[in-house]
């Protein structure tokens, strides 16, 4: 995945985010976060392909990055801040709330955001 500037002449990429070859299947941004999801299992994983490389962070299904440097969102303990099980995000939009995630539950997984019991649809609300 990767940011380039909205403008009207030649443009370089920001950044550059590698997932190791994974997929991604949706992709929701605002101002300042965007979020990746579908079949990823790491982020800064630019030496590695369908596996870990050095430096690879686990980051699973659901990935959150700062919009103008590409930073991964991390929790207080040093993991990725959400997680969500791999390719079941098909589409995702920012509300004033939040994050929806609409899902088919691909695989009979529920789980979003590290809850269960999200049949077809989640929040993660603004933190």
């Amino acid at each position: 995945m990767a940011a380039f500037p909205a403008t009207q002449r030649s443009v370089s990429h920001r950044w550059i985010q590698y997932s190791g070859c994974d997929s991604y299947y949706s992709v929701a941004a605002d101002s300042t976060n965007v979020y990746a999801a579908g079949h990823p299992r790491w982020t800064h994983n630019r030496n590695g392909c369908d596996k870990e490389g050095p430096g690879a962070i686990s980051d699973k299904g659901l990935q959150g990055f700062g919009a103008s440097a590409g930073n991964v969102r991390l929790n207080s303990g040093g993991q990725a801040r959400y997680s969500m099980s791999r390719a079941n995000a098909d589409d995702m939009i920012f509300t004033s709330a939040g994050l929806w995630i609409a899902s088919s539950n691909r695989f009979g997984s529920t789980l979003c955001g590290g809850v269960g019991g999200h049949s077809g649809i989640c929040l993660l609300p603004r933190t």
